[in-house]
């Protein structure tokens, strides 16, 4: 009994299921919503921004924007009743074109539609591109580029081969606002490259062509540094020695001063083992939740010296560079997108002037931190240069 039970309520549940009405809105009627009006163009950099006075329609529940970027490649760009503007971006040069309005309701009717014509400023691409430069670097080039708006951007390198093609060096993808990225491991022959900038839909810029030729640069074998405690210099704190600086390994580990000491701010002094001219250190951050906060260096100095002074003195020490650390997004502190972390897990380059001296010593001196506070911490140091 039980049984049959049972196979009654399933058979009765089936017959349910198979007589509900699908699931989702369905159409009210076939009456098209009214079109937009008064339609307003502010050309923008790349785009425009359209404001319109809205159909008085009840059903209303969208507005789109359809328009053609390049070719035949469409795009749509909606905006929803609670708004009458709309924009649309991503051309890649400063044509007229036509933008195609159309009011959408809920019954998914489409009003008449309505074109309007704007001419976009010049795109991002464009004026990014004219502030491309590429110059000879230690170990490579180095490229360098303005971007005000933030525009997300990829600067791609061009190296000619053996064919006398240019093909992609390498990418840098930024939204720096004073954009660079260098390219190392080259050897010291000359070459001829290309650089150009490209957007998210694919717009580029002209390529620029350079023919360059690479300066010498090795890295200083981490080996031979030997910690130098001078008078005046930072301690440490306990299971964070100077030494875990060029240990090979960064991440939550490395070197820490003292906080609480009532001295600020504070200087470390390290013997690199052998003369030579230092083109860039890189600077490796504690990780975790310390990206671009905390106790990571913001403002420091690079001091250099042949002949070590033991009294502490900087009198005999050359400042090599001013360093600034540089947060890519310009997000406040502890707010960190993928750039900025990769920026802090790969290691920051502080490029030093060619026409430093040559120096045995070094001497960094933390000025301000991320947290401005009393004590910094550096996971890894990278020094770079000719040191024949």
């Amino acid at each position: 009994m039980k049984h049959n039970i049972f196979i009654s309520i399933a058979l009765g549940f089936l017959a349910f299921a198979c007589s509900e009405e699908p699931i989702g809105q369905q159409p009210l009627d076939q009456i098209p919503p009214d079109a937009v009006s008064d339609v307003k163009v502010e050309n923008i950099p790349g785009g425009a921004i359209l404001t319109y006075i809205l159909p008085q329609n009840e059903d209303l529940l969208y507005v789109k924007a359809v328009y053609s970027l390049r070719d035949s490649l469409m795009s749509e760009t909606r905006a929803s009743l609670y708004s009458d503007t709309l924009k649309v971006e991503g051309f890649g040069d400063t044509k007229e074109r036509q933008v195609k309005l159309i009011a959408v309701d809920r019954s998914r009717n489409e009003s008449p539609e309505l074109y309007a014509t704007i001419a976009p400023l010049e795109p991002p691409v464009a004026t990014i591109g004219k502030s491309l430069s590429l110059v000879p670097d230690f170990g490579g080039v180095h490229s360098y580029w303005e971007n005000p708006t933030r525009a997300e951007i990829s600067t791609i390198i061009l190296q000619k081969d053996q064919n006398d093609e240019y093909v992609p060096l390498e990418t840098f993808y930024s939204s720096m606002v004073e954009g660079d990225g260098a390219t190392r491991g080259m050897d010291t022959i000359a070459s001829d490259f290309g650089i150009y900038v490209q957007d998210r839909w694919e717009n580029r810029s002209e390529i620029k062509y350079y023919t360059l030729t690479p300066i010498y640069e090795t890295e200083f074998d981490q080996v031979k540094f030997k910690a130098v405690e001078l008078p005046g210099d930072a301690g440490n704190v306990g299971g964070w020695p100077k030494s875990n600086m060029w240990d090979g390994a960064n991440g939550d580990n490395g070197y820490s001063s003292p906080g609480g000491t009532g001295t600020w701010p504070h200087s470390v002094t390290i013997d690199l083992g052998v003369t030579g001219q230092l083109s860039r250190l890189r600077v490796f951050q504690r990780l975790g939740g310390y990206v671009f906060a905390e106790g990571n260096p913001r403002k420091f100095e690079v001091w250099g010296c042949q002949t070590l002074d033991p009294t502490g003195s900087w009198d005999n020490w050359t400042k090599l560079m001013d360093c600034t650390s540089i947060k890519p997004s310009g997000l406040p502190m502890g707010q960190n997108t993928n750039e900025d972390i990769d920026v802090a897990t790969n290691g920051e380059d502080f490029i030093c002037s060619p026409t430093n001296p040559k120096v045995r010593y070094i001497r960094i001196k933390v000025t301000r931190t991320w947290a401005g506070g009393d004590n910094f911490q550096i996971s890894e140091l990278e020094v770079y240069g000719d040191n024949r």
